[in-house]
């Protein structure tokens, strides 16, 4: 009985399947193609496709459905003009090829269909020949062929395992509290993915705000697709000889990360709330008695007048501007909450202003949107509209003026009680009215936008500072971003990595979770594991929800106290090193935390799910988090070449898998041989003193370069140059280590300071320790055996220098 249901069952699904199918539109035939510099112009009767060759790595594909281009403004793109490429044409019976010297696209003519192939003609994706570029009235999608041993990875802001082959995923931003391992949607859309084959990939991006979704292969092996349900089918191609060429280009096309504020790589501390104005003084107090490092503190709703943004609740903050001064005084920051929705209250400053310079969203009748929130009935701000996204910006003039250091937009998916704002709701787009099918999706990014070009107006010699719950594509250009309300459980802990890694594949570097978890209360284990994490994540802040448990460092008792401090000294030890690994992404789009196969691609173990909680942190650190209650000995994955502990004097033999103790004070941490790690001293918080010292500590057993980058970490100045590169090399042979310092270069001289390199890894004295040649005085020289490391002190010139130790 049951297998004739199930066999009933499952024929309906494929005659339903087949009816859906049977009223999409394919492309027929190619009946002319006109070759143009940059590319062609298929035609297949009436339906045309552009095929753009931006870049001989990048091409671009639109379908104009009878001849009708879409057009409006391209949000998430933020370079528009490129080179182009040179390319041949060659054509027989059944194909036309344009070549390129890094991407080969072959067209076939009946039915129409592009293929694309490397330099050396590998196949990397195609469409599925039956199907292609489809549409159905306004819905568009694109059907693929879903090779052997494909993977795909991507896809931004996602629960579940990091590969996305076998399941649908949905771009439309959602506030979903408390979300679990297999919610989807989420707070923030990223139509992006790369696909890897054999150790081939490519990636796509499919340029459409609209509600989206892609099926990698769920349910079956032949096809995968993406699908919108209105807009322009318009997608870019990136073939790349690696995942980060891929990763490089694609940042350039939506934009990278600018450099943040130095300050907002330390730790931040946050809850729903901290109020009245004495609560907040006794925090930043408690942090500098107890001497834990912190440098940021966050005001969330309860600090407004009645959850009117833009304002402060008189009685709990009776004189904010005093506040912030004192604050500030003693090395913290405040960041406040801003919400779009602004309440409807005639007399309220900012909601007649709206009205006046007509800055919210309507009705098709031209009524405003009211839509329930925090406030109660509120509006929403245009944020397509440039005057709107000028008036909102200027908005934060007098939160500036107090000493507000940064803005966290929230519920900016946008959030209203009930979910969804109706889809009648239209935008000023240009002038043009435009559904909020087509904006919702980058009303988070747009305010991100309005509100960075607001500070960068009104503080043009500060980088701006701005936290996002929702986003788009390139939304990495003005804010950094978190991965909304979490939940206290190892399971979210280990859900958090993956997602930041996720997301860093995405292009979206600056970004982490809510340490500890935000509904819900940790135990002890889990917030100090999950700390550990913290540390090593590009965007470290605890946060949690109203009425919970306290949730500071301290909160957890005496020993996870000082367990927290250590890592958040860490944090702040490790800071030249990670400030450096920041400026890798902003230059080269390269994430801060990277997946094992993205560092690895050649090896397989590094793309099994298992391995997908250990990760890369900058060039040279591997991070194992222990993400299971009551785990105290953690199996790690170790790629190919010597590894350091960096807690102990011990190398391991990569390409295997070890097993290391970790109990709940220890965060298994490892260290790339021939790696130069940059270090620090504590620091309370991040600009309490220049640095009289760095250490450079040297791990021999490969030959390989590092950099310390520098600038004043506060200005725009590093863009004319005001900035400085430090190149290491290490070189080990038989019995010698060489450390080469090149010299400075760039503008910028950091203070006075001493370097002490700390050679790692040595089970005697050195015989001899030469600095150019000379001996080393024997006062600069030491060696400690329980550590295994030998010690030189130089002063930092800016030269070049080059230290050799013979054993």
């Amino acid at each position: 009985m049951r297998l004739r249901f199930v066999l009933a069952l499952l024929a309906g699904m494929l005659l339903l399947g087949e009816k859906a199918m049977s009223q999409y539109r394919f492309l027929g035939n190619l009946t002319g193609i006109d070759f143009q510099k940059d590319g062609a112009l298929l035609r297949c009767g009436d339906d045309l496709v552009r095929l753009t060759l931006l870049a001989p790595d990048l091409a671009r594909i639109t379908l104009a459905p009878e001849g009708r281009w879409h057009s409006g403004p391209d949000y998430a793109i933020a370079r528009a003009e490129w080179p182009g490429a040179t390319f041949t044409v060659a054509e027989n019976a059944t194909h036309v090829m344009l070549k390129t010297t890094a991407l080969e696209i072959r067209i076939l003519r009946s039915p129409c269909r592009l293929a694309f192939y490397d330099a050396g003609g590998n196949l990397l994706n195609q469409d599925e020949e039956a199907f292609g570029l489809g549409w159905e009235g306004k819905e568009v999608a694109v059907f693929k062929s879903l090779l052997a041993g494909e993977r795909f990875y991507g896809l931004g802001e996602k629960t579940g395992g990091l590969d996305r082959r076998g399941s649908e995923w949905q771009m439309w931003n959602s506030d979903i509290p408390a979300y679990s391992d297999r919610t989807d949607p989420l707070y923030q859309s990223h139509p992006f993915f790369i696909g890897m084959r054999a150790g081939r990939g490519y990636g796509i991006f499919f340029n459409n705000t609209h509600r989206s979704f892609f099926n990698m292969g769920a349910g079956n092996h032949r096809v995968y697709s993406f699908r919108a349900e209105g807009g322009a089918l318009d997608y870019f191609f990136f073939a790349g000889n690696t995942m980060k060429d891929i990763i490089r280009r694609y940042s350039e096309l939506v934009g990278r990360m600018p450099l943040p504020p130095k300050w907002a790589l330390g730790y931040q501390q946050c809850r729903w709330s901290y109020f009245p104005e004495s609560e907040v003084r006794q925090l930043a107090r408690t942090f500098r008695e107890k001497k834990i490092p912190a440098d940021v503190i966050y005001l969330d709703i309860h600090h407004m007048d009645g959850y009117r943004c833009f304002t402060f609740d008189a009685q709990r903050f009776p004189d904010p501007a005093r506040l912030l001064a004192d604050l500030r005084q003693q090395g913290f920051r405040v960041v406040t909450i801003s919400d779009p929705g602004i309440k409807v209250d005639p007399g309220y400053a900012v909601y007649e202003s709206g009205l006046q310079g007509d800055h919210f969203i309507k009705f098709p009748d031209g009524q405003p949107y009211i839509g329930d929130v925090w406030p109660g009935p509120s509006h929403f701000t245009n944020y397509t509209k440039p005057a709107s996204r000028a008036w909102w910006g200027d908005l934060h003039k007098d939160f500036l003026d107090k000493g507000i250091a940064g803005f966290w937009n929230d519920m900016n998916e946008p959030a209203v009680w009930g979910r969804e704002a109706p889809l009648l709701v239209e935008f000023d787009e240009n002038g043009r009215k435009v559904s909020i099918k087509k904006i919702h999706n980058v009303f988070g990014h747009l305010m991100a936008q309005a509100t960075y070009e607001g500070l960068l107006r009104l503080r043009p010699q500060e980088r701006p500072f701005i936290l996002t719950r929702a986003g788009f594509a390139g939304t990495q250009r003005w804010a950094a971003s978190w991965t909304g309300d979490n939940v206290a459980s190892f399971e979210h802990l280990e859900v958090a990595i993956r997602m930041c890694q996720s997301m860093s594949l995405s292009s979206i570097p600056f970004v982490g979770a809510d340490v500890g978890g935000f509904a819900e209360t940790p135990t002890t284990e889990l917030f100090v594991r999950w700390m550990q994490v913290g540390a090593f994540t590009p965007f470290f802040r605890t946060h949690t929800h109203i009425n919970s448990p306290d949730q500071e460092p301290w909160s957890f008792g005496e020993w996870a106290e000082e367990v927290n401090r250590k890592y958040i000294e860490l944090r702040y030890r490790l800071l030249p090193y990670t400030y450096t690994a920041f400026h890798q992404a902003a230059v080269e789009g390269v994430p801060i935390m990277r997946p094992l196969f993205l560092e690895f691609p050649e090896e397989a173990e590094t793309y099994q799910g298992h391995n997908h909680t250990t990760y890369l942190w900058g060039n040279d650190m591997l991070v194992a988090p222990v993400t299971r209650a009551g785990e105290r000995i953690r199996k790690v994955y170790l790629p190919a070449g010597t590894w350091y502990d960096f807690w102990e004097n011990k190398t391991y033999a990569g390409g295997n898998y070890i097993y290391v103790d970790a109990p709940v004070e220890k965060l298994p941490l490892f260290v790339r041989a021939g790696a130069v790690l940059p270090m620090g001293e504590v620091l309370q918080y991040v600009e309490e003193k220049p640095l009289t010292q760095i250490d450079l500590h040297v791990y021999p057993g490969a030959e390989r370069t590092s950099v310390l980058y520098e600038d004043d970490g506060r200005s725009f100045e590093y863009a004319d140059g005001m900035m400085s590169l430090t190149s290491f090399k290490v070189t080990t042979k038989a019995k010698n280590v060489t450390f080469s310092l090149a010299g400075r270069q760039g503008k910028y001289a950091p203070p006075a300071r001493d370097y002490r390199i700390i050679l790692h890894g040595q089970s005697n004295a050195p015989k001899l320790a030469s600095l150019d040649a000379g001996k080393v005085a024997a006062a600069d020289l030491s060696f400690e055996a329980g550590a295994g490391t030998v010690t030189v002190r130089l002063r930092d010139d800016g030269k070049a220098h080059t230290l050799r130790f013979d054993f």
